[in-house]
């Protein structure tokens, strides 16, 4: 049997950050210390390799076998590079600085990278605000005066969130997540961020943390072009069991939210990612099955084929592709 036919559940990579909080350890054992502010539940990065948990491949990491076999994993569109997406829990118990990511082509004109990074977030529960986006009008003058005055929450578009709102941002969207928030994200696998504002704090170290003022203001979108901003979309009747709404659906990934006790999909030629948000169940293709625990991130390779979530009582999907 071909293992990457089966489900495969990966180890969270945790990152202690100045304003992470400690909600993680709801579902998670293994929380480091301190102020954990990001888990990386998938990710295939040089600051993170998501490393499988179970299984015939128990112990490998998903950067060696995207290498040794990208195109079963990712799908015939796979032309080489890292695991094209990243997926985040994040805790946010202090607000993140006000910052902005580059697309591909500008990474690459600035010298800083061959990816941008395009990114959502989808809220878990109650609580927390978010800062996506300027508000009309704003030109790049209004925001370099109010950035030398220490004001420049007030050029951005505020919203109080609640569970189940939903974020997209296109890349060179000016963003902040306020305090309280908890999201899971799925984003472009990219660690570029240009900060553009930090609220006056300092890092785990005591010393201000780097700004990169001069990137941001190359990169920010004053014309509002990239789009993008806060929704709640209704869930309606799902053909495969539940119910669903889609999320996002862009170049770069597809995400959905589905709720059901039993659901299926793939077979698309391409991989999937399940991360169960709430209840517990299995995941199955036709080689076998895993164990779908809350909060867990599980990915579906691409030559596994179609995948069955089904839950011993509803659970609360979110699935990109």
């Amino acid at each position: 049997m071909n293992p990457l036919a089966l489900p495969l559940a990966f180890a969270p990579v945790y990152h202690v950050l100045v304003w992470g909080g400690r909600r993680m350890a709801r579902w998670r054992a293994d929380l480091p210390e301190g102020p954990v502010g990001e888990s990386w539940d998938l990710t295939d990065h040089k600051r993170g390799d998501s490393v499988v948990s179970e299984g015939p491949l128990a112990g490998r990491k998903l950067g060696e076998l995207t290498r040794l076999h990208g195109r079963e994993l990712v799908g015939a569109n796979w032309d080489g590079g890292e695991f094209p997406l990243l997926v985040k829990v994040i805790d946010a118990n202090d607000r993140l600085s006000v910052q902005v990511h580059p697309d591909d082509d500008l990474a690459k004109s600035l010298g800083v990278g061959t990816r941008g990074k395009t990114e959502c977030w989808l809220v878990l529960e109650d609580g927390g605000e978010l800062y996506v986006g300027l508000k009309p009008g704003v030109s790049r003058q209004d925001f370099e005066m109010a950035l030398a005055a220490g004001r420049v929450a007030d050029c951005l578009n505020r919203q109080a969130v609640r569970d189940g709102d939903f974020a997209f941002l296109p890349a060179r969207t000016v963003h902040a997540l306020g305090a309280g928030t908890l999201i899971c994200e799925v984003q472009q696998t990219c660690d570029l961020t240009f900060r553009v504002d930090d609220w006056g704090r300092v890092g785990l170290d005591g010393k201000p943390r780097p700004m990169h003022v001069t990137q941001s203001l190359a990169t920010i979108d004053f014309s509002g072009a990239t789009g993008g901003g806060i929704i709640n979309p209704p869930f309606v009747a799902h053909r495969a069991g539940g119910t669903w709404r889609e999320l996002a659906n862009c170049r770069y990934f597809s995400v959905e939210e589905r709720l059901a006790t039993s659901t299926s999909g793939g077979g698309h030629g391409g991989f999937s990612i399940v991360t169960c948000l709430r209840g517990s169940g299995t995941l199955s293709t036709a080689a076998g099955s895993i164990r779908l625990k809350p909060m867990q991130t599980c990915l579906v390779p691409a030559v596994a084929g179609p995948w069955q979530a089904d839950g011993e009582s509803e659970l609360r999907l979110l699935v990109a592709r």
